[in-house]
């Protein structure tokens, strides 16, 4: 595969390259209208439909898309935006009848209106290329002579694979407002200024690309496009965290932006090499008053914040907050991207819970201060365990930290290291993630990962999350078949095999050496269970908030995972603690765990090792006296 690249400035460097990028453009025409693509982000053959019908899959709004919309409208230019993410989970809760089908029929109803449409696909996660790839096909078969672009994250990281492979004709880099701007006036003769953070392949089969310019404007009216989604009807069909399900699934909700970028530059992270290094803030009266014009328009009473740095500015970010109080008093709103602990004190915790967070996610990543310091992590083990401190006082806001296991390189006493934070800060859940190696970040760049092969997107590593929260593996199909939430037999292959270590035993390997992937599972697995549903502080508090959240919280991941006994056994024991559930709801609550575990041999096995079977009883299971003291 060819690696040169031609730079290309604010203008062209030859009549040659002028018409290379001519011939490219002849596909793309913005005269009649632009239909934007949301992709199925969930693999149709990892559907469930019961776990559809309990809404436990997540369905973002395609906010993105939002925003290019609103551009080609400031340009006059018709758009439609066609979310197959949305068609296919709805299709799903039909017991998965047709669901191949689902998202070809949006289309179809689309594309069979116009001769030249210009299209454009969102591709934001590596792990959705497979469907990427289906989508792409399929509008060439039905338009052959039509031009495809595709913009997203994902597609920033690596242009070359979706060109190389005919899925684009033209990638965008970075966000794609101003882009779309330059390319509409370029096409149209009246400007001759070269777009920036365009791709293709010239006729001679090298990749061209045009200036890097990251970064951009924020202050986009996005209120008028929303029109063009059925914003008002996605709690029907999903959710957006666990969060929004805790919340209540009947209640409508909605994504908001207020910042773009982030201040920290972890090694392992994407977000500076695609929004560039700078923090932009979006004016907090457009950002309150775009959540103000869904709530009065389309009953949105519930908001999740997609910002990567969400209290960057702290005065600004306590001033959004204080306005969204005054005006928004009956919302909620929770942020499941990770915030940084240092910039949380009693007075943003004040005015978080006062404008109705009820709850967030904490990014510390580790609990190793060198491996802080390696990946560039803007915090300290001190500063986390004194947020951690703060936190006790605001038991109405459940809070998760965020930890990433298997970092390379990374040591199993160092994995220790963040399953002990995460037992000493004893936040109300705790995340446990395996490294994903990002395409363009630091950490790849110095240590490798996928490489642009397809086969690669095929075998993803383990537990990148696939439309669900990222919590725990899941038996379905029969006795011996184990399966994580993202892929069927992951568990099979090694469960039997004497050199991975499973269970409390996890224990006996090495403080030095470093895990392979196949035991990163069991360490996973354990720190999770032991952590979560051994030591979830639900289980010890006095607090009846604290106790009342816990259980909703359990509860409402539960609907995710229909066939996970530990957590139908846990949430049993909380509901009795809690005392507020019938006899009567409690004794078919444990008949159907006790059901969950009698017809399943990998639970069977599971319950050995954890005892989660004791919560059945009415205790909480002993750990093993190798965990007591960590």
């Amino acid at each position: 595969m060819s690696n040169q690249v031609i730079t290309v400035e604010s203008s062209f460097r030859s009549f040659s390259d002028e018409m290379e990028m001519r011939r490219c453009l002849k596909k793309i025409t913005l005269d009649e209208v632009a239909l934007l693509v949301h992709i199925p982000q969930i693999p149709l053959e990892l559907l469930d439909s019961e776990t559809a019908k309990n809404r436990g899959y997540l369905a973002y709004p395609p906010q993105g898309l939002l925003y290019l919309s609103s551009v080609f409208s400031s340009l006059g230019v018709e758009s439609h935006i066609v979310d197959l993410n949305f068609s296919t989970l709805r299709e799903a809760q039909n017991d998965c009848l047709g669901i191949d089908e689902a998202w070809k029929r949006s289309l179809d109803k689309v594309l069979s209106k116009y001769k030249t449409p210009f299209i454009g696909i969102s591709y934001m996660f590596d792990v959705t290329y497979p469907a990427l790839k289906s989508v792409s096909e399929y509008i060439r078969s039905k338009f052959p002579q039509a031009g495809i672009v595709v913009g997203g994250v994902a597609a920033s990281a690596d242009p070359e694979l979706l060109l190389r492979n005919h899925i684009a004709d033209l990638v965008f880099s970075h966000e794609g407002e101003e882009t779309i701007e330059q390319l509409y006036h370029y096409i149209q003769d009246t400007s001759s200024t070269l777009p920036s953070n365009l791709h293709f392949i010239d006729s001679k089969g090298k990749l061209i690309s045009t200036l890097d310019s990251p970064g951009g404007r924020v202050d986009y009216d996005i209120r008028p496009e929303y029109r063009k989604i059925k914003i008002d009807q996605y709690h029907e069909v999903g959710s957006l965290s666990n969060f929004s399900r805790m919340n209540g699934i009947d209640i409508p909700f909605a994504t908001i932006l207020s910042r773009r970028g982030c201040r920290a530059y972890c090694s392992f992270c994407g977000v500076r090499n695609f929004n560039g290094k700078s923090v932009r803030i979006r004016d907090t009266n457009e950002t309150v008053d775009e959540m103000k014009f869904l709530y009065d328009e389309y009953g949105i009473k519930h908001f999740d914040w997609l910002d990567d740095d969400l209290l960057f500015n702290r005065k600004d970010a306590v001033k959004m907050f204080r306005e969204i109080e005054k005006i928004l008093p009956d919302i909620t709103w929770a942020a499941n991207n990770g915030l940084i602990a240092a910039g949380i004190d009693s007075n943003m915790m004040d005015a978080m819970r006062d404008s109705g967070c009820i709850g967030f996610k904490i990014g510390l990543e580790s609990g190793n201060e060198k491996v802080l310091r390696e990946v560039h992590k803007p915090t300290t083990l001190s500063n986390f365990y004194k947020f951690s401190k703060l936190c006790k006082g605001y038991p109405e806001i459940f809070v998760a930290v965020n930890f990433i296991l298997g970092f390379p390189e990374e040591s199993f006493y160092q994995m220790m290291d963040s399953f002990k934070a995460a037992l000493k800060a004893k936040l109300d859940w705790n995340n446990f993630y395996m490294y994903q190696p990002l395409k363009s970040t630091e950490m790849y760049t110095i240590f490798g990962g996928v490489s642009s092969d397809e086969d690669d997107y095929k075998d993803e590593l383990f537990f990148q999350s696939h439309g669900k929260e990222n919590q725990g593996p899941e038996p379905v199909k029969d006795d011996i078949t184990y399966i994580n939430p993202i892929r069927g037999g992951s568990f099979s292959e090694y469960l039997n095999d004497s050199s991975i270590y499973t269970g409390y035993d996890i224990i006996k390997i090495s403080e030095n050496s470093v895990p392979s992937k196949s035991q990163m599972k069991e360490i996973w697995f354990t720190f999770n269970c032991v952590s979560n549903f051994l030591k979830m502080p639900a289980l010890y508090t006095d607090s009846e908030i604290q106790l009342d959240i816990g259980v909703s919280w359990i509860e409402e991941l539960s609907k995710a995972y229909p066939k996970d006994f530990s957590m139908s056994s846990l949430l049993y024991y909380l509901k009795w603690k809690q005392s507020k559930t019938s006899l009567v709801e409690l004794e078919e609550l444990r008949e159907s765990s006790l059901e969950q575990l009698k017809s399943s041999e990998y639970w069977k096995m599971r319950d050995q090792q954890f005892g989660f079977s004791m919560f059945l009883e009415r205790k909480i299971p002993e750990l093993d006296p190798r965990f007591i003291n960590l």
